[in-house]
C-alpha cells in the first residue's frame, strides 16, 4: 500500500469537511477511518478549527506526520456529506485509494452553487425572514433591497480579502441606516423589529453556532470554545453595526431619537 497517498488522503477528506462547516469531531473521525485501513500500528488524527494534523507510524515504515493549516470556512454540506461517501466507500473496499484521491480532488475543486444563484438567494432570504419575523409585505421588500447590500459587501470584501467580521459590521450599518431612512419618511408603515431582524439573517452564524454546542457535548472543548468565540464575535459585528448605523442616521437627522 501507499502510505504517503493514504495519508494525503485522509488530509484531504479532512481539509475539505473542515473547510465545508464539519464538526471537529465528525473530522476526527473520518480520518481516523481512513488510516486505519493501512492497517500500521499508529494512526493518529488530530484536529482544531484552524489546523489538522496526522500521523501514520508502524515499525515496518518511517513515519509520516503531516500538517494543514485551515484559515478559511463556509457551509457546505453537500461537500461534507460527499467526503464522508468517498470514505466509507474507501474503507468499504469498493473505491482504492488512488480512486478515493482523485474523487476528493474533484470535490474540493467542485462550486456546488454558482453566485448568481447564492446572491439573488441571499436577497429572497432577507426579505424571506422579515416575512417570518412578522413583517408585511412593504417591509419584506424592503428587507430585499437591505439583503442588497449583503451581496455588494460581500462581492467588495471578497475583491479587497477582508475578513468576515468587517463584512458583517459594514453591512449591518448599511442595513441599519437604510431601514431608518425608510422608517423617517414611511413612519407608521415600518416594522423597524421585523425589517433590521430579517435584513440581518443570512449574516447570522447560525451553523457555527450549532458546530460549537455539538464539539462541546462531544467533550472537544478546545473547539467547541474556539467555535463559541467565533459565532459571538461574528453576531457581536452585526450587532455594533446596526448600533452604529442607527447612530450615525440619528446624527445626519439632528440628534432625533426616531
Amino acid at each position: 500500500m501507499n502510505y504517503k497517498l493514504l495519508a494525503d488522503t485522509a488530509m484531504l477528506a479532512g481539509e475539505i469537511m473542515l473547510i465545508s462547516g464539519a464538526e471537529t469531531y465528525r473530522v476526527e473521525d473520518t480520518m481516523s477511518r481512513i488510516l486505519r485501513t493501512s492497517g500500521l500500528e499508529r494512526t493518529e488524527a488530530f484536529v482544531t478549527p484552524t489546523g489538522i494534523f496526522l500521523c501514520l507510524d508502524d515499525a515496518a515504515i518511517d513515519g509520516i506526520t503531516l500538517v494543514k493549516r485551515v484559515d478559511n470556512r463556509v457551509t457546505n454540506i453537500a461537500h461534507i456529506y460527499e467526503a464522508n461517501n468517498v470514505s466509507r466507500n474507501l474503507c468499504s473496499g469498493i473505491i482504492s485509494v488512488e480512486e478515493a484521491f482523485l474523487e476528493l480532488k474533484s470535490i474540493k475543486t467542485r462550486k456546488q452553487y454558482s453566485n448568481y444563484l447564492i446572491y439573488p438567494c441571499t436577497v429572497i432570504g432577507s426579505s424571506a425572514f422579515t416575512i417570518l419575523l412578522g413583517g408585511d409585505l412593504l417591509n419584506s421588500i424592503i428587507a430585499g433591497l437591505n439583503g442588497g447590500f449583503i451581496v455588494l459587501v460581500t462581492i467588495l470584501t471578497m475583491k479587497l480579502n477582508i475578513n468576515t467580521f468587517i463584512k458583517n459590521l459594514t453591512a449591518s450599518v448599511l442595513i441599519a441606516f437604510n431601514s431608518m431612512l425608510f422608517l423617517h419618511f414611511m413612519g407608521r408603515y415600518i416594522q423597524l423589529d421585523a425589517l433590521i431582524g430579517g435584513s440581518i439573517m443570512p449574516l447570522l452564524p447560525g451553523v457555527a453556532i450549532t458546530n460549537a454546542i455539538r464539539d462541546t457535548l462531544q467533550g472537544d472543548y478546545m473547539s467547541g470554545g474556539a467555535r463559541a468565540i467565533e459565532s459571538f464575535v461574528l453576531a457581536a459585528s452585526s450587532a455594533v453595526g446596526i448600533g452604529i448605523g442607527i447612530a450615525v442616521y440619528s446624527a445626519l437627522a439632528g440628534g432625533i431619537n426616531l
